[in-house]
């Protein structure tokens, strides 16, 4: 244990010896879910947030989140309260503290979280529960009333047998991102704007990723994405967030008559946007997973990461496109020649696209 659990240990003995006290037998009605990572892991959660409700439909159910957690939350009707951390997670935790002990929670079910804070705050919620995963809290468990044992699953899967144990029935595994009329209203102003018709069929290209060693390279994406161009006569649009911006505009300046997209819109019009296009083209990252939630029709590109841990999950329309993992340090964030990403060339990318379109649609350019 390290010295920083080991001061952890010490002051919730201090501060609460009741911290890890077993769990309490009676029915849970109230609960708070910790989801304080990313868009991908976020949307893995909505799932088990959907079977929690149907189990527990008088419950209070509130979710600690990031702020980009939030985006894709704030219209989840499963949802009573969101708290959101902002730049500054240790006082933003300090101003929830008063609300959430008021709470009185009767389960607290730990997703996932990578601030070594947040563990330590819920167990001072004295929540008669503390449900979570063993072996990712930055060795941490011991503030776990139950710690499940980690094994190969997905990630949704992996939270969904949190909230079974919290007396949860799981009746499905679709995920869930919801948007109102006023997104799809800024989705249809933003063609509009840019002159693109209702019948033209979109194509979205997603060349970025968070992380630089899962992005294939821009010039097989700018291959395809003239291809389908070409073949199809539809309308490419590249999308990306705005630390993207570059790489987008580049793209898109090499494919006759794309559009960029960088950061225009708030992900909830985003995803408004998403639901319009005939198929997406990915790498895995968190649009990936909104096209999934939004039932697009995807093509998604893996290269270190392991797409049965992370990919598509009980999704229909979604191409997996991935090779064999040989590297003895797989998820090298460095590494210098990727070839489980260079081994995916441009042809095997554009057929996917091809298998994915709806058969009976008509396009301008024909195939």
């Amino acid at each position: 244990m390290t010295w920083k659990n080991r001061l952890i240990k010490a002051l919730l003995w201090i501060f609460n010896p009741e911290a890890t006290r077993p769990a309490h037998p009676k029915v849970p009605t109230s609960f708070l879910i910790v989801s304080t990572t990313g868009l991908g892991d976020t949307l893995w959660g909505t799932p088990a947030m959907r079977a929690l409700r149907q189990s527990f439909p008088d419950a209070e159910i509130s979710v600690l989140t990031s702020s980009i957690g939030a985006a894709v939350l704030e219209h989840n009707k499963h949802i009573d309260e969101l708290f959101v951390l902002g730049p500054s997670p240790f006082f933003s935790l300090l101003r929830f503290f008063s609300a959430l002990r008021k709470r009185k929670f009767d389960a607290v079910l730990v997703f996932h979280t990578s601030k070594r804070m947040v563990l330590p705050f819920c167990a001072l919620l004295e929540a008669p529960q503390i449900i979570g995963t063993e072996g990712i809290n930055k060795d941490l468990d011991f503030l776990l009333t139950k710690a499940l044992p980690q094994k190969y699953q997905h990630e949704i899967e992996r939270r969904l047998e949190i909230v079974r144990e919290a007396g949860a029935y799981v009746s499905d595994y679709a995920l869930e991102l919801s948007f109102r009329k006023k997104e799809e209203y800024n989705a249809r102003r933003f063609l509009e704007g840019h002159g693109i018709p209702e019948h033209i069929p979109l194509v979205g290209l997603h060349p970025g990723a968070k992380n630089l060693f899962k992005q294939w390279p821009k010039e097989s994406f700018i291959e395809v994405g003239n291809r389908l161009n070409r073949h199809l006569g539809c309308q490419i649009l590249v999308s990306g967030d705005q630390s993207e911006a570059l790489l987008v505009l580049e793209i898109a300046s090499k494919i006759p008559g794309a559009i960029p997209l960088a950061g225009e819109l708030d992900l909830s019009s985003f995803s408004a946007l998403l639901k319009k296009m005939l198929v997406f083209i990915t790498n895995d990252t968190g649009p990936m997973h909104m096209a999934f939630a939004t039932g697009t029709p995807t093509v998604a590109i893996f290269g270190p990461t392991d797409p049965n841990l992370c990919g598509p999950f009980h999704v229909k329309n979604a191409h997996v496109l991935a090779t064999p993992k040989t590297c003895t340090s797989c998820l090298k964030k460095n590494c210098a020649d990727p070839f489980c990403l260079l081994a995916i060339g441009p042809d095997a990318v554009y057929d996917a696209a091809l298998t994915s379109l709806p058969a009976n649609d008509h396009y301008p350019a024909g195939l």
